[in-house]
Formats: structure tokens, sequence, C-alpha cells
């Protein structure tokens, strides 16, 4: 028989993820980081920064608080282009809020890009979350893969991404 009320345990484990349509002429950021150059970037009511959106919706759902949509909708003016580290620092304010104790533990991320090389970046996409999460840089890894030619990442039609976050309460 199930209880009633599960104990709350010490760790969760988050995982989101996210998608964006490519445009030429649009910047590209993941992770914070603005790539200079990039023929293309993510169509998005914000910055469009599917990497760290995929991060919210992680930590939003290793404490059972839903998910990016609910708090920063497309539908409201208030968030067109806004920058998603701030979006994940009033994320991180609205988790401590229901839970003093929060703390990131690590992340491991995925970026699904075809030819734009992602690797030349990582490190200040690493810096840039380590920073904004008060982490040690080895806490935090980022992996590149390419669509291998399938559609819609291998034929530059978008990015694709994926979090998983350990959190302690």
């Amino acid at each position: 028989m199930l209880s009633a009320t599960p104990p709350l345990l010490p760790y969760r484990v988050g995982l989101g993820t996210d998608c964006h349509r490519l445009q030429a002429g649009l910047p590209l950021v993941l992770a914070g980081i603005t790539f200079p150059g990039a023929p293309y970037g993510c169509v998005a009511h914000s910055d469009g920064d599917a990497l760290t959106h995929a991060l919210m919706d992680a930590l939003l759902g290793a404490v059972g608080m839903g998910d990016i949509g609910e708090y920063f909708p497309p539908s409201q003016a208030q968030w067109h282009q806004a920058n998603s580290l701030g979006l994940l620092e009033e994320v991180l304010r609205r988790i401590k809020a229901q839970y003093p104790a929060f703390a990131v533990v690590n992340v491991d991320a995925v970026v699904h890009l075809q030819s734009l090389a992602v690797t030349p970046h990582k490190a200040a996409m690493r810096h840039c979350w380590a920073h904004a999460l008060g982490l040690p840089l080895e806490h935090i890894n980022i992996k590149a893969k390419t669509g291998e030619g399938l559609p819609p990442v291998g034929t530059h039609e978008a990015v694709e991404t994926q979090v998983v976050v350990l959190v302690s309460l």
C-alpha cells in the first residue's frame, strides 16, 4: 500500500528539454553565451537560449514546481526578448523561496546542433552557468552532438537541448 505522503528525500533529479527553430540573421545564444558570427539563431519570444530554458525546466521539475511556460508565458509582452539568465535568476529565487535549503549539486547538458561548432564555446558556457548557479566548474558538464543529417537538427532547422540536474533540499 502506498503512503499518503511520501517522505521528502534530500536529493531530487530534474530533466528539462527544449527545441527551437533556427532562422538566419538571428543571434544564437546557448547557456548565456552569444555565438559570434553564427549564421542562424533561435526563433523565440525571449533571447531563445534553448539550453538555459532546458536548465530552468530541469530545476523546476526537480522540485515539482511546473515549467517555465507557467512563469514566463510567451503570451505576455514583458518576456519579449528577455535575457534567459535573468529568467534563470528568477527561477532560482522562486525555488529558494519555497525550499530555503535548495542547492544545485550538478548539471549535465546536451546540445544537438548540426554544423555549428559548440565545442569552442563550451568552456565559456560552463563558466557562465557555474557563476549563475554558484557551482564549481567541475559540477557543470555540457556535451555537443550533431543531428547526423536527420531532421530537424541534422537539416539545420532546429536546435534541441536536454539538461539533467541533481538538487538537494
